[in-house]
């Protein structure tokens, strides 16, 4: 049946509500037959999954007898569902409910589904008043008991608020004293700015188990709350004493001495809880992330940070998310080749992660080891043969190894699997093939793709910067060149490579004093010197007026790069030529 819209339902919810309203007369012992067998067919269909044909069939029955309370509890389930709302539908399928209730109270859920409803309209009044009942009908029934309670607590005064305590100490004294419980009533006597009472509840609970590690440790976090330390540090002291094996009480003892600032002790502490065995590893997941975010811009905590992750290893070897977390934290040390051999450590346990290959691959690329680059990604298409990225990458390696016609099969295979709604994947390979054919000296075929990168990606940075520099090179479309230039440098103002193509394209401009600013700017963000950023500083030098200082660079760049027939050139005779 094809479905009305939801507004189109509400309304017809609306009319039909407002004309049983309207004609309220008793049905005939015909109208109740048919009435109960609708209502049976409406759950039948309703079993089947048609909720559109059980709404109709409950609508009807409705109508033929509105007396029926069964008929109305179930359909305004239906008119609530489609209500969007409207406050006068709401109220005629909440009233239908509670006609249900009134007549059938000794139903436990359809009583339970219409104080949840009340709770939700924020009626809190109703909502007490049917919880209490099942209260009293259901003694034994926690949840229900709970909840009493809460509503109690919730918005009352302070006559409310004692009754939900009593309801508390009456599940108490069936149940015994437990951390759950006690919270309940803590939360209770901090609305009422009760620090005695809450403080005493804690000392009931220890009291009740007074070598409880869990009691102890919760007492701790209590009255540190409360700034009682000296009390705080009695109760995380005593648990680790009593169990020094627990990983819960190092841990809270850490937060203890986190709080108070006193950050040697909390090192210590930390270190204590992981190394424990009976902590389970999830919970040292979360201790070990919070702890590396405190720690690691302190090089200082580099070597016991390795070592926490050692000594976690050796006791969970087989744990993916461990060897995860220890490669993300090794990049964060720029340790690139250890994150690379965690990493593959986290695919040998679990080779169905996409991601972990993707990083794998950049790790090797960041060693500029292309040979286990190319093998991881070969790697990781067996598991993900549409990762269309993987495929922008070996493309990206084969150029790098020269291997162009390889290059170009690997960026079509990505094309092809690129979404055409992925704008940033296309312009990107696009951007990648454009460099490709620059490498294979089709210059030509090159700016034609750099304009496509673009097209798909205006802001396509590397696309920007590269064919801004390769336009340089060729001496060709200046002022297109040094406003893609500009572009980039307006996000990217530190970035040594853009800096250097900045300055290249100001120095074929001619603005040599320019360039030269920029590029010494360059040469001191730059970690390591390459050949190609030396030779273009003595280029720039030179045409600026300052030969002797241009030839020492020049020198600098033939030690990186002597075969370089041009460089040499330079060198030997002191002056700049033009290729």
């Amino acid at each position: 049946m094809k479905k009305l819209p939801f507004i189109v339902l509400a309304i017809m919810a609306l009319g039909f509500l407002t004309a049983i309203a309207k004609a309220r007369r008793g049905p005939t012992e015909q109208d109740v037959r048919k009435a109960d067998y609708l209502y049976l067919e409406a759950l039948r269909v309703k079993s089947q999954g048609n909720g559109d044909a059980a709404f109709e069939l409950l609508q009807r029955a409705r109508e033929l007898n509105p007396e029926d309370e069964e008929i109305g509890e179930e359909l305004a389930g239906y008119v609530l569902s489609i209500s969007e709302g409207d406050s006068m539908v709401v109220a005629e399928g909440v009233e239908m409910m509670r006609e249900y209730y009134e007549k059938n109270p000794g139903d436990y859920f359809a009583s339970v589904k219409y104080a949840l409803l009340n709770e939700q309209l924020l009626n809190r009044d109703e909502a007490l008043r049917v919880w209490k009942d099942l209260h009293s009908r259901y003694p034994e029934r926690e949840e229900v008991t709970y909840r009493y309670a809460q509503t109690l607590g919730l918005g009352g005064g302070e006559e409310d608020r004692n009754k939900a305590i009593a309801v508390y100490d009456s599940l108490e004294a069936l149940t015994g004293k437990s951390i759950p419980l006690s919270t309940k009533k803590i939360q209770l006597y901090y609305n009422a700015n009760d620090t005695s009472s809450i403080l005493s509840e804690v000392d009931e609970l220890r009291a009740s188990s007074p070598n409880s590690v869990d009691y102890l440790v919760f007492s701790g976090d209590i009255y540190s709350m409360f700034k009682h330390n000296e009390e705080a540090k009695g109760f995380y002291d005593k648990a680790c004493d009593i169990d020094p094996s627990s990983g819960l009480a190092y841990y809270s003892r850490a937060q203890f001495y986190k709080s108070l600032g006193d950050s040697a002790a909390f090192d210590s502490e930390v270190f204590q809880a992981l190394k424990q065995d009976n902590l389970d590893v999830d919970t040292k997941l979360v201790i070990l992330r919070s702890y590396i975010q405190e720690m690691y811009n302190d090089s200082v905590q580099q070597p016991r940070i390795r070592q926490l992750f050692d000594v976690i290893i050796d006791q969970h070897p087989h744990e993916h998310d461990l060897h995860d977390m220890y490669a993300r934290y090794l990049i964060i040390a720029k340790d690139y080749a250890g994150a690379a051999a965690q990493e593959e450590l986290t695919l040998d346990l679990d080779p169905a992660d996409e991601e972990g290959w993707e990083m794998l691959t950049s790790l090797y690329l960041q060693e500029e080891n292309l040979e286990k680059a190319e093998e991881a990604v070969i790697r990781s298409l067996r598991y993900y043969p549409e990762n269309a990225k993987q495929y922008l990458v070996l493309g990206s390696i084969y150029s790098q190894q020269g291997k162009r016609d390889m290059a170009s099969m690997e960026y079509e295979k990505g094309l092809a699997l690129t979404d055409s709604t992925d704008v940033t994947l296309l312009s990107s390979i696009y951007g990648a093939i454009g460099d490709n054919f620059y490498a294979g000296e089709m210059a030509d075929s090159a700016f034609v793709y750099y304009k496509k990168a673009l097209l798909y990606n205006p802001t396509n940075y590397l696309a920007l910067n590269n064919c801004a520099y390769y336009l340089a090179c060729e001496g060709k479309d200046l002022d297109e060149a040094l406003s893609m230039i500009e572009k980039v440098m307006a996000v990217e103002t530190d970035n040594p490579t853009s800096m250097d193509t900045y300055a290249w394209v100001l120095f074929k401009r001619k603005d040599y004093a320019k360039a030269r600013e920029v590029i010494d700017r360059t040469l001191e963000l730059t970690e390591e010197d390459s050949a190609d950023l030396l030779e273009h500083a003595g280029d720039i030098y030179f045409m600026d007026g300052e030969p002797e200082q241009a030839v020492e660079f020049w020198k600098s760049a033939l030690k990186l790069d002597p075969d370089n027939e041009l460089l040499g050139r330079k060198v030997k005779h002191k002056t700049y030529f033009f290729k």
